[in-house]
């Protein structure tokens, strides 16, 4: 009855024509329902009734689902048609050129988008996907957003038409503001009109972002991003396995060769540094080559080669590291001061001697800056640093976006620069300018929690000890503007070490801690006021000995208490000290709690065996539990469920595997079955054993990455069972594409379920270090190496 009315008052002419299909199967099916009760109410054991039951049952799932579908996709629909009247009629803004039709635009302007946004607001509720739902509510606010800078851009072109000044600045701030809000309403249809459930719909947008940012093709920059070579690398090294030689070489080149890359944005020192250290790693790859070209690569040469090579592969990575986070330090010491300054340059009095000549170099200097900044947040995020896709995905938006308004605020500057008294210019600029400064700002945070804390603290005391010294030595030579300049860039980085430090205090919930580093960042702060102060006293009386002298003392204040900064963060991130032994106990020690044996601890430490075949429906299946299989590996079982569930774990996927290709035995799809709901008893071990570690620990970031990692398990051990059941059932069937489908789907899964667990091993294991002292959830982490 509500679908038939439905489609009557409906304007939707597709929902008119799919609304009655669906009624139509859901009335067949409920008579047909209703006759095989009535049936098997007079006979019980009736086949025929049992099937038209089953047959009724079907379709009625089958009947209200495509109701319920085709109603969602009116919905859409009716959504879909708002959004394009919003963008179509954006395009009314390009032959505006009076006051009085900007507020005609604006008057028709505003019902479609207080409409569209309670629409957009609505949908995002109703969706199950969280990822579809924020990306809705993006640009949705976005396009909100917008609305104030699209009508500063339009008042300040018919401002400068109606003066009959220059306009090309200003049509092309326009053209932006609008082509900006058409990308986010494009944005919405698209998201608005996906029928996949899945959390990657983003994620072709995304190859193809990095494609454009790195001039790489998408899939290679994918991997260049989100895989870390030197782990594949040094897993390949502890190895040393023949079979896997020439992708392990292989790998370790393109290792370097990126190395290579990435050392051509740094500063001169680091940049030798680096390939001085690609170089010795040539070396011994030409000393494994030639191993591996005599078959010695399994011997103990080999592996002893194998090692050295790893461990200056960890060399470089830390130097890599080292140096992008000196870049960090450098770029982001003052984020938005460059754009101030420019602002402040167009904004300076028309009677400023050369003040067209100081602008144009405030602007280069904002350029440069912008550029520098958004080039080392991309390092930060190929450097391999980053725990998750969202956080490099972060990044790389916030990075195009401020590509983006460079331009716009230093064209929207230099209308202010070239009309002086156009308060509509004034306006457009410092509305873009805020919108720059927060992003900027927002780039940083996200820099800076992809940071190492403590190695950008010993980075920033460093930098902070030499210009301080420098500016000391100034003040000896008289030279109070060099020691102001100085000063200024010590203040600055001060800023930043302040920053990072209320972060970890937010970041805490050790209590001493919080406590321990709010104290050192006050003492920070209030001793970089006095030392601006002292040093600007001695500027005015460079010869005035004693305000030197108290310069000079006031600035090692501020050493001392970075340095301080420093110690009590690196102290609350060293890793805890092992604990000690407990006495030995005389009595007999009850048989449940006695160590595991070493032999059982061996056993599980064997390699998962690959077949010899290099490919093969059932490889991609056996080669993830090998790959979970070689992290859990890396620790031993004793004191660490953990561990001991994720190899076990691992171990039963392959079993898996070895079962694919035979499960169209009837022993074998029971087998299967099995060993799905066992896995599925393995992942609810590995859920309460990471929750109680994230319960346990301190440090937020870590405990919400933790628990967002173990988020995803429930539903793919679930999708396991049930997509297991369902290969079993088509295997050795005749319907080969169900077959084929069933197999894709569970290699998938597969896959994922073993990447997942890995993840949450790891993230408990760094969550591991930052638990609550006396924590019942402690695991021991040992490494077996």
């Amino acid at each position: 009855q509500i679908g038939r009315q439905t489609a009557e008052t409906s304007d939707d002419e597709k929902l008119q024509e799919d609304m009655p299909r669906a009624l139509s199967l859901t009335e067949t099916a409920s008579k047909q329902l209703a006759e095989a009760a009535h049936s098997l109410k007079e006979n019980p054991s009736s086949v025929p009734a049992r099937k038209m039951l089953i047959t009724g049952a079907r379709g009625i799932l089958e009947g209200v689902s495509d109701l319920l579908l085709t109603f969602d996709e009116s919905e859409v629909r009716r959504i879909v048609a708002v959004c394009t009247s919003v963008l179509e009629y954006l395009s009314v803004s390009d032959v505006i050129e009076q006051m009085p039709d900007l507020a005609t635009f604006i008057q028709n302007l505003t019902p479609g988008l207080t409409g569209m946004s309670k629409l957009i607001d609505q949908r995002q509720k109703e969706l199950s996907n969280p990822v579809h739902a924020a990306k809705l509510l993006e640009h949705s606010d976005y396009v909100k957003k917008s609305v104030p800078m699209l009508i500063s851009a339009v008042k300040v072109f018919c401002s400068l038409k109606g003066a009959d000044r220059p306009t090309d600045d200003a049509v092309a701030s326009r053209k932006w503001v609008v082509e900006q809000m058409s990308d986010s309403l494009k944005e919405l249809i698209r998201i608005l009109q996906l029928t996949s459930s899945r959390d990657d719909i983003v994620q072709g947008d995304f190859e193809e972002m990095l494609a454009r940012m790195t001039g790489k093709e998408g899939k290679e920059a994918v991997e260049k991003y989100f895989r870390s070579n030197f782990q594949k690398a040094q897993a390949f090294l502890g190895r040393m396995d023949p079979a896997e030689a020439e992708a392990g070489i292989a790998l370790i080149q393109k290792t370097l060769a990126d190395a290579r890359t990435l050392a051509n944005d740094l500063e001169a020192a680091d940049r030798d540094e680096v390939l001085k250290q690609v170089s010795e790693l040539d070396r011994m790859m030409a000393e494994l080559e030639k191993l591996r070209a005599e078959g010695k690569l399994d011997t103990p040469e080999g592996r002893a080669l194998g090692k050295k090579i790893a461990a200056e592969l960890e060399k470089l990575e830390k130097i890599m590291q080292r140096a992008i986070v000196k870049r960090v330090a450098r770029d982001f010491a003052d984020p938005t001061g460059p754009a101030k300054q420019m602002a402040a340059a167009a904004l300076a009095d028309a009677s400023v001697a050369n003040r067209v000549e100081i602008f144009r170099a405030k602007a280069n200097q904002f350029r440069d800056h912008a550029e520098n900044a958004t080039r080392t947040a991309l390092q930060v995020a190929q450097s391999g640093g980053l725990a998750d896709e969202q956080a490099t995905m972060a990044i790389m938006v916030s990075s195009k976006k401020i590509q983006n308004l460079v331009p716009q605020l230093e064209g929207a500057s230099r209308m202010v620069l070239e009309n002086p008294n156009n308060e509509a210019a004034v306006e457009h600029m410092e509305m873009i300018k805020q919108e720059y400064c927060e992003e900027m700002n927002r780039l940083r945070e996200l820099v800076d929690q992809s940071t190492n804390s403590v190695e950008f603290l010993r980075v920033s005391e460093e930098s902070i000890a030499q210009e301080i010294e420098a500016a000391k030595a100034a003040a000896r030579a008289g030279d109070g503007k060099k020691a102001m300049a100085l000063t200024a860039m010590v203040a600055k980085r001060a800023k930043r070490v302040l920053d990072i430090a209320r972060a970890e205090a937010e970041n805490s919930e050790d209590p001493q801690f919080v406590e321990r580093v709010t104290t050192a960042a006050g003492h920070l702060a209030q001793s970089v006021g006095p030392m601006a102060a002292s040093c600007k006293q001695f500027a005015a009386n460079p010869k005035d000995t004693a305000l030197r002298e108290k310069f000079e003392a006031s600035a090692d204040k501020v050493s001392s208490a970075v340095t301080n900064v420093r110690t009590v963060v690196e102290e609350y991130h060293a890793p805890p000290r092992p604990p000690t032994p407990p006495p030995p106990v005389v009595e007999e020690t009850p048989e449940e709690t006695l160590p595991e044996p070493i032999e059982e601890e061996e056993a599980m430490c064997e390699l998962i065996a690959l077949p010899e075949e290099s490919s093969g429906p059932a490889l991609p299946i056996l080669e993830a539990a090998r790959d979970l299989h070689e992290e859990a590996t890396k620790w031993s079982i004793k004191d660490n469920s953990l561990i001991a569930v994720t190899r076990k774990m691992a171990q039963q996927m392959a079993e898996m595997g070895r079962l694919f290709n035979s499960s169209g035995d009837p022993q074998s799809r029971k087998e299967l079955i099995n060993l799905a709901k066992a896995i599925a008893l393995s992942t609810n071990d590995v859920i309460r054993l990471a929750k109680s570690t994230a319960e346990a620990c301190t440090d937020r970031r870590l405990k919400q990455t933790l628990l967002q990692l173990v988020d995803r398990l429930p539903t793919i051990s679930t999708q396991l069972r049930i997509i297991s059941t369902v290969k079993a059932s088509h295997s050795g069937r005749a319907d080969a594409r169900a077959d084929r489908e069933a197999s894709e789907t569970l290699v998938l899964n597969a896959q994922n379920l073993m990447k997942s667990t890995k993840e949450v091993v790891q993230a408990a294991q760094a969550a591991t270090l930052k638990l609550r002292p006396g924590s019942a959830a402690e695991l021991m982490w040992r490494r077996r190496d």
